[in-house]
């Protein structure tokens, strides 16, 4: 099992290095070669097409709305705060949940992934996310599309009937509402495959001295899986120039499971140029009644505690094009469900954008 793993790894190192290869050759910029050409010409296409689609359908709701309001974000209401730049570098530039709760930018994103485990089988994914803002219409309305990929896509237009969440793919509209004593608010209302929910997002900043603590608070209700509610704690910190360290706090509840899962992590990445940067991090997940079925087993056993220590590297690159990115992650997690043995990973991952994403 082991040789078999260090072949597929094998496998995908030496096709990030090729891409890599390939944007050394290229100076990292685009070449001058008709097919260059070809690949430029057909994403500036694509990209001048989603941002025409957003705007046709801004224009669209002014119409309905009978009123037009400037077209200025409300991110730029009241300034960047220290250490925020950071922050939204950082967030941005690793695509982090995070940031793409809180973006205004106009983009499609495509992501391929391939991830490959010494004790599990390897997966592929593909997932499409779309963002359109309405700033015409009204500047604090984010329309979206979230988790599609080829094997949910069907769901759009049926009831799921799995056991999770993430069966299907997310279609909605996001209300960024006025700042309100400090507090910063989202209100979403969309459908889960044809599963109607509604979701809440507060959150706050404040800055003791070097620090920036940020909580999130979210809640959810969806005709399918009832109420939930999840928290994240934020402490970010700049040690050193050009680098944010981060701590995360989370935890959450969702009605008819018991128990609740919680999770800590230790985030450092540097080096961000624009098209270049690193990250480590250190993860604990725990749960007070997790439930898992021993390798071996076919009972499933209750646990309460920690139950996956993860170690991982992140080095991400655009290649070729500004608006292709590659991110090598190695890994190691040690499972409840392996006995804690090593469990070693190698994910190589692609995204593709089309649109204004940075």
């Amino acid at each position: 099992m082991e040789t078999d793993f260090i072949r597929r790894v094998a496998r995908l190192a030496i096709g990030g290095m090729l891409c890599l290869s390939l944007y050394a050759e290229e100076g990292g910029e685009a070449g001058t070669d008709l097919n260059d050409t070809m690949v430029d010409d057909f994403h500036g296409f694509v990209s001048d097409r989603v941002l025409e689609w957003s705007d046709a359908l801004d224009r669209g709701l002014v119409k309905i709305l009978g009123t037009e309001e400037d077209e200025d974000t409300f991110e730029k209401e009241g300034g960047e705060k220290p250490l925020e730049i950071e922050r939204k570098k950082s967030d941005t530039f690793f695509q982090t949940r995070k940031y793409l709760n809180e973006t205004a930018r106009t983009y499609i994103r495509m992501r391929l992934d391939t991830s490959v485990q010494s004790l599990e089988k390897e997966e592929t994914n593909f997932h499409v996310r779309l963002h359109l803002p309405l700033p015409r219409a009204s500047r604090r309305l984010r329309l979206f599309i979230e988790d599609l990929n080829e094997e949910n896509a069907e769901n759009l237009v049926k009831k799921s009937d799995t056991e999770s969440g993430e069966g299907a793919p997310k279609v909605g509209i996001n209300y960024f509402a006025p700042e309100a004593f400090g507090v910063h608010s989202k209100y979403s209302l969309g459908l889960s495959g044809l599963h109607p929910y509604v979701r809440a997002r507060y959150n706050m900043v404040f800055e003791p001295g070097a620090w920036v603590i940020e909580p999130v608070q979210i809640f959810q209700y969806s005709e399918e899986y009832d109420f939930s509610e999840s928290t994240n704690l934020y402490f970010d910190t700049e040690p050193w120039e050009d680098t944010l360290f981060r701590i995360r706090l989370g935890r959450g509840t969702q009605a008819h499971r018991k128990g609740m899962p919680y999770d800590l992590s230790f985030n450092c990445s540097w080096g961000l140029t624009g098209r270049s940067g690193m990250r480590v991090s250190q993860s604990f997940a725990g749960h007070t009644r997790y439930e898992y079925t021993p390798e071996g087993s076919d009972e499933t056993e209750k646990y309460s505690g920690i139950y996956n220590y993860t170690t991982a590297f992140g080095y991400r690159r655009s290649i070729w094009r500004k608006w292709l990115y590659v991110e090598a992650v190695p890994s190691v997690n040690f499972h409840k469900e392996h006995d804690y043995h090593p469990n070693y990973s190698f994910l190589l991952l692609f995204d593709l954008f089309f649109g204004k994403y940075r």
